[in-house]
């Protein structure tokens, strides 16, 4: 594993003439730094950007990789949105990449476990860019790291699968969640995990009975469509039990139609708009500490998947910066 500190050189785009702030765009105010030197937060709910650079995981568990470049891809189509927000009064900061070098996926895992551990401490909202879902260990982790082993930590992950699949040859992006699972219980620490938007096809029933067995709640990707108002409710019981809430989004919870650079494409999925609706009322709760997003696959994309997370960051960082 390795770690590179932020750089202005995935940070480009257009430049108005006017060069006044209102016509600014994300690249030209993104603060560059790393997590050894960056000053603790001034404000609440400031956000942090963090690379998670891997394909290890999606390799392991014989997905398509290329998921490795999904960092690059986010920050350069965040570097074209528009500024909409004070960047002076909430700076967004960029603190580079965590790396999995070669096979080296567990120690890359415990470094971005110590990387999200150490921004919480210093009252930062992490943002983090995968990566195949194997960022979920870490990413929990650190936060379980931050907050204690005695705080009820709960993930919402938006996922057309649950993750929970045994890990005998070593975990890979399809066993983050088991991997959690069985920490909690060889730890005595609570387990609390709501995915939405899982796809039965894509999961086998033995998987169904882990989480059936886990005591946890999920929703199918077939009852996200119409009123929304029984799926919101179900959310609010998880989040309302909860101390705080980690939300992460693989992007394969959307159709190949929406979302075609990723490391498992989908016939069928929940829409964008219906994701978003919901990552929103997610944050509604004032629980959310940090998210991620994984899957994101540069290689099979022609530009549609790597706006659309960068979207879900955006939509973030609107919430959080809302006067």
């Amino acid at each position: 594993m390795s770690y590179q500190k932020g750089s202005k050189k995935a940070w480009a785009g257009r430049i108005d003439p006017l060069g006044t702030p209102d016509t600014f765009y994300w690249h030209q105010v993104i603060e560059l730094g790393d997590i050894d030197t960056i000053p603790a937060s001034t404000i609440s709910k400031q956000i942090v950007l963090l690379g998670y650079e891997s394909d290890e995981g999606v390799k392991r568990n014989l997905g398509r990789v290329g998921a490795v470049e999904g960092p690059s891809a986010m920050r350069a189509a965040l570097s074209k949105f528009a500024l909409h927000h004070d960047h002076l009064a909430y700076p967004i900061h960029d603190v580079g990449n965590v790396i999995t070098d070669q096979d080296h996926l567990e120690s890359s895992q415990l470094q971005l476990a110590n990387s999200i551990a150490r921004l919480i401490g210093k009252g930062y909202h992490p943002v983090v860019m995968g990566g195949g879902h194997e960022i979920s260990y870490g990413h929990f982790t650190g936060i379980r790291q931050a907050f204690g082993s005695e705080a009820k930590i709960g993930i919402v992950n938006f996922d057309a699968h649950f993750d929970l699949r045994a890990y005998p040859n070593g975990p890979h992006s399809g066993s983050p969640f088991r991997q959690i699972l069985d920490e909690s219980k060889g730890q005595g620490c609570s387990f609390h995990y709501l995915p939405v938007g899982i796809n039965p096809a894509g999961n086998q029933k033995a998987l169904f009975d882990v989480h059936r067995q886990a005591g946890q709640n999920y929703i199918l990707q077939s009852e996200l469509v119409g009123d929304l108002t029984t799926q919101k409710e179900l959310i609010d019981t998880f989040t309302s039990e909860v101390d705080h809430v980690y939300i992460t989004l693989d992007l394969d919870v959307m159709p190949a139609s929406a979302a075609p650079g990723v490391s498992a494409p989908a016939a069928f999925g929940v829409t964008p708009e219906v994701i978003r609706e919901l990552f929103l009322h997610v944050l509604d709760s004032e629980k959310v500490v940090s998210f991620d997003i994984a899957e994101l696959s540069p290689k099979y994309d022609d530009g549609r998947t790597s706006k659309l997370a960068a979207s879900f960051i955006y939509e973030l960082v609107m919430k959080y910066t809302a006067s």
